[in-house]
This record gives structure tokens, C-alpha cells and sequence, in this order.
């Protein structure tokens, strides 16, 4: 019996006469004209379009055979590697970059010191000039690690953010801010980006078969530097005064970033795990009368595999739908990130009259939540489902705004801070989950641009919706509302649970199996989703009969079997034109 699976396109029939075909597409249409297009394909690119092009080119990460025997070993092929000495190496370098989080720290310090003026403002810039240069170097950064690897990645990006450490020692002790503005900014912000997707990618492909403990525990040191830096950093510049601060910084992060880039390295070719439990496809039995050329029937019974996704290009995997649908979600994630953080103490100490070191506690304790959260949130999706994880968290974050205005209005301190705590919770479960999300439904070798443009999304939800809560803020003081009044803050929650519920909604349509991702559209057809398990879609009908549609078990299983029989067909027949192709 003949039977087609998915797996090297350019392999013909073997001696087991199995004919191997890969599928990399997810945009897989059996019943289109590829040929129709052909005049607007052949239109010149612009120089910038080209660019993109070819920095998100289909590129292995290559090394020389010496190189992989070499990097089977530790030290001079005395110790051999363990993938597990990633985990703590992965905590180490995020918890450095941990310390640009708790950056608020140097603020009053910087201002005193250059413009003997606390009150200055000029040091919180710096903030958010890194803030930007880190998220436009993340869409160059993603794919130049798949091509050059984790450890190149965190010594170029460990230098980087040594240096910005340095840079802010000078521009201090020059009283230069924009020394400060362009050193750090610039450096620590491009450094970040290296730093942040380095240990997170090589992970995703070490851990195959623990994706989501991974991921949680690849970004979870992070959340670690910054509760430990926050705590640490003004005894340190009260003890040894801020310039030298900033030296010391740089010398520390510098030595652990050098020996971490040591221990990292991506997996050899073939490189397979002890084998994960996954979702085992069942073969389709095809009863179709229609038999795909080249394969034999045995018993009316013929098996048919589904398209691999996960060999899927680069372009392809961030224009898919999936992916869309994913930004918007992961957006609404991030959207009050920026607000919560930087207000926080502030809410405390004016609405809730609380004094700076009970709001120092509560803004430590909501740091050990976001920790908490990416760890417990990364291993639990792998017991309900990545997709199931963002359901639960988006659907936390919407009860927890609506309820917040409430609890502020009726001064419940109490039942602020548990909320507050629960959403830092559920922040940080989505940054512990959509490594491994993107990993399930793109493969590992996209995820670091994946990743990359993912976190482009918190970026701008971060930093857009802290200036539109700023400028909300503002307007309501100059009408007249005190700082105590809970309505400056209820008017600013109010549009962010709206944002919020947009990417809850769109959670639930983001299409996860092969078949939801995959399933072909019918004439006419305006939307289609999955519902339950069911294929549910919006038809416009001639006749004006009801659009909706919920397809039946039987129907769905006909259409989909249909499609296989079509894109297998449709996939031997460029087999068969490269054959003929080939020089004999």
C-alpha cells in the first residue's frame, strides 16, 4: 500500500514507496489559479520592500561539523552539555536586564545630581527613549538571531547593555543629560532586545516536549531583576555614590553576560527530545470515489496525512491570520502594563492615603505576582491549552478593570491591592505563555521573529496607552479634580477594560488546530470560524436565506476530506513537474 506523508518535498518514491511531501504554507488554497497573479508578482519592489524581504529570508543557522561535535561538550570535551544548565543561565541574563525595569529608582537621584532639582522631570525620558529604541530594534534583532544563533545574540546584546551602563556613568558625572539620553537610551535599548529574545528562543528549541514551563521560566528572571533591583539600587548609590552605581552595573552585567553566552548553543540537526505527549492526528478514511494520482486503494481505504505548519517561512508565518489575530490579543495584554506600573504607588499613597514605604510594599509584592504568573501560567498551558491560558487571563483582566473602578470609588484599599496583585498575575501569564503559543503554531525556527514582532504589540500598547492615561490624567487636574479624586482614574480604566475585552474577543477566534487554520472556504462565504469544536461561517445566499451557518459533523468531515484529497493531488503534480524537470 502507498501512502503520503508529510516531510522533505524534493524526495520522490522511496524503496518503502512512501512519497514524502512537505507543505511549509498556511495559506494552503487547492482551488486557486496561481497563475493569475503572475503580472502583479513581477511589479519591481521598492528598495524598502526589498529589504524587508530579505531580512526575513529563509536562512538556517549553519555551523561546521566540528562546531556541533564541539558543542556537544562543556569544557574542552571533558563535561558533556545538558540542555537542562540553559534554565538557570536563561534566569541570569533576563535578571540583569531586569534592572532597566526598576529605572524609576534613578530618577529623582539623576535630576538632584545634574539639575539640583528632584523635581526636574528630565531623568524619566530616559525611560522611555529605551523604551522605543527597544522596540524598533526587536523587528531587526528577531530574525538575525535565527540566523546567528542564541550565543552571538546575548554577547552582542550583553556588550550593548554594559556599555549604556557606562555611558549613563559619563553623561552623570558630566552632567550631560543627553549623554545619558543617547548612551543608555540607545545601547541599554538595542541591548535589551538581544538580551530579552536570545535565552527565550534557544529554550523553545531545547524544550520541545515543555514548551510552556520554558517559556514561563525563560522570561521569569526578568520579573526577578526588577523586584531585587528596585530594592537594591538606592542603598547601593547612597553607598557608593550614583556614577560609581552605574560603573559597577556595567562591570557586573558585563562578566555574567560573557559566561552565560558560554553555556548557550542551539540543538544539532535531528536533535529530538525524549518524546513530548502531543496531539496524535488519526488518518482520515477517505471514501471519495476521486483517488489522487499515484496513490493505490487497498480496501476502498486510503490514508491521507494534514499539511505540516510548522515549516511554514518566516513571511508566512507573520502574515497568517493566526498571527493577526494574536497581535491584537497580546496588544490588549499589554495595554495597561506601562499605566499600572508607573502609577501604582502613586494610586496608593494619594487615593488610599497610604504613606511611600507602605506603596514601596505593594509595588514589590505586585512584582512577585508577575513573577509568579509567567512561571504558573507557562506550565499550566500546558495542561489546559495556550490558547485556553490567554482566555483565562484576558478574561481576569476584564473583571479585574471593571471591578477596580467600583472598589476605588468606595476606597476599599484592600480590595484594590488584591486586584492589582491578580491583574500582575495574569500580565505576566501572558508573557510567560506566547513564547511557547507562537512556537505551537509557527515552529521553532520562527519563533525569534515571531517573538520579536509580538512584543512590538506590548511596546506600542505600553507606550501609547500610557501617554493617552497621562493626557486623560492631566486634563481632568487642570478641570479641577484633586489627586485623591478616584474619578482621574476610573475615566482612564474605562477605556482600558474596553481595549481589553476587544483582545478577549478575539482570544477565542484565533484558530489553533490544523484543520480551523486550514479549512477551505465555500463561494460566497464572508466569515469563518471555529464554534465549539464546529465549524461555524457567514454565507451570503442568492436567494437571501439565513447567511449562518453551523456545518454539520458529517459535512464538515466530507469538505475536509475533499480538501486533503485536492492538496495531496495538487502536491503530486509539482512532484511530478520537478521530476520531469530534473536533468537525467
Amino acid at each position: 500500500m502507498t501512502s503520503i506523508v508529510l516531510g522533505d518535498h524534493k524526495k520522490n518514491n522511496n524503496e518503502d514507496g512512501v512519497i514524502k511531501i512537505d507543505s511549509s504554507s498556511s495559506n494552503l488554497n487547492v482551488n486557486s489559479n496561481n497563475n493569475n497573479n503572475n503580472s502583479k508578482l513581477e511589479k519591481k519592489d521598492s528598495i524598502f520592500l526589498r529589504y524587508i524581504k530579505h531580512h526575513y529570508r529563509e536562512q538556517t543557522y549553519e555551523r561546521t561539523e566540528k562546531q556541533i561535535e564541539n558543542e556537544k561538550y562543556l569544557f574542552f570535551g571533558l563535561l558533556p552539555f545538558s540542555r537542562w544548565v540553559l534554565f538557570p543561565c536563561a534566569f541570569l541574563v533576563q535578571f540583569c536586564i531586569g534592572s532597566f525595569y526598576g529605572w524609576s529608582i534613578f530618577n529623582k537621584p539623576i535630576d538632584s545630581y545634574i539639575y539640583d532639582d528632584p523635581k526636574k522631570g528630565m531623568a524619566p525620558i530616559t525611560y522611555y527613549i529605551t523604551m522605543a529604541v527597544y522596540g524598533v530594534s526587536l523587528l531587526f534583532v528577531g530574525p538575525w538571531l535565527e540566523r546567528n544563533g542564541p550565543r552571538k545574540g546575548i554577547l552582542i546584546g550583553g556588550t550593548l547593555f554594559s556599555i549604556g551602563q557606562l555611558f549613563a556613568a559619563v553623561g552623570v558625572h558630566t552632567k550631560q543629560i543627553a549623554v545619558v539620553y543617547v548612551g543608555y537610551g540607545i545601547f541599554c535599548g538595542i541591548g535589551n532586545a538581544f538580551t530579552y529574545l536570545a535565552p527565550v528562543s534557544s529554550l523553545q528549541k531545547w524544550f520541545p516536549d515543555h514548551r510552556g514551563f520554558a517559556s514561563g521560566f525563560a522570561v521569569c528572571g526578568l520579573s526577578a531583576g526588577t523586584i531585587v533591583f528596585s530594592q537594591v539600587l538606592l542603598p547601593m548609590i547612597n553607598h557608593i555614590q550614583l556614577v560609581n552605581t552605574f560603573i559597577a552595573l556595567g562591570c557586573i552585567f558585563f562578566a555574567v553576560f560573557i559566561i552565560q553566552a558560554y553555556f548557550f548553543r542551539n540543538p544539532p540537526p535531528g536533535y529530538k527530545p525524549p518524546a513530548p505527549k502531543t496531539r496524535v492526528v488519526r488518518s482520515r478514511s477517505l471514501t471519495n470515489s476521486r483517488i489522487p494520482r499515484g496513490v493505490s486503494e487497498n480496501e476502498d481505504t486510503r490514508r491521507l496525512s494534514e499539511p505540516d505548519l510548522s515549516k511554514m517561512s518566516i513571511i508566512e508565518a507573520i502574515t497568517s491570520k493566526e498571527f493577526r489575530l494574536m497581535y491584537i490579543m497580546f496588544f490588549a495584554n499589554g495595554v495597561s502594563s506601562n499605566i499600572i506600573s508607573s502609577r501604582l504607588s502613586n494610586i496608593v499613597q494619594d487615593v488610599f492615603g497610604k504613606d511611600a514605604q507602605t506603596a514601596a510594599m505593594v509595588v514589590t509584592v505586585n512584582g512577585a505576582f508577575n513573577l509568579v504568573g509567567r512561571l504558573a501560567f507557562g506550565f499550566a498551558s500546558e495542561k489546559i491549552g495556550r490558547k485556553e491560558s490567554f482566555n483565562v487571563i484576558l478574561t481576569m483582566m476584564v473583571l479585574i478593570f471593571w471591578i477596580v473602578t467600583r472598589v476605588i470609588t468606595d476606597h476599599s484599599y484592600g480590595g484594590f491591592v488584591a486586584l492589582i496583585w491578580l491583574y500582575s498575575l495574569a500580565y505576566g501569564g501572558g508573557f510567560g505563555t506566547v513564547p511557547a503559543f507562537l512556537t505551537d503554531l509557527f515552529g521553532t525556527k520562527n519563533i525569534s521573529p515571531c517573538h520579536a514582532l509580538i512584543l512590538t504589540a506590548w511596546n506600542l500598547a505600553g507606550v501609547g496607552g500610557g501617554f493617552l492615561f497621562t493626557g486623560i490624567y492631566d486634563s481632568l487636574r487642570k478641570k479641577g479634580h484633586a489627586v485623591d479624586d478616584p474619578i482621574i482614574y476610573n475615566a482612564n480604566f474605562y477605556w482600558l477594560v474596553s481595549v481589553i475585552m476587544i483582545g478577549w474577543v478575539v482570544s477565542f477566534f484565533i484558530p489553533v488546530k490544523i484543520k480551523e487554520r486550514l479549512y477551505p472556504a465555500v463561494p460566497n462565504q464572508i466569515f469563518q470560524t471555529s464554534l465549539f469544536g464546529r465549524i461555524f461561517r457567514i454565507v451570503r445566499k442568492k436567494d437571501g436565506s439565513n447567511p449562518f451557518e453551523l456545518v454539520s459533523v458529517e459535512k464538515e468531515k466530507e469538505e475536509w476530506n475533499e480538501f486533503l484529497i485536492q492538496y495531496h493531488e495538487k502536491l503530486l503534480e509539482q512532484n511530478e513537474n520537478e521530476n520531469n524537470n530534473t536533468p537525467q
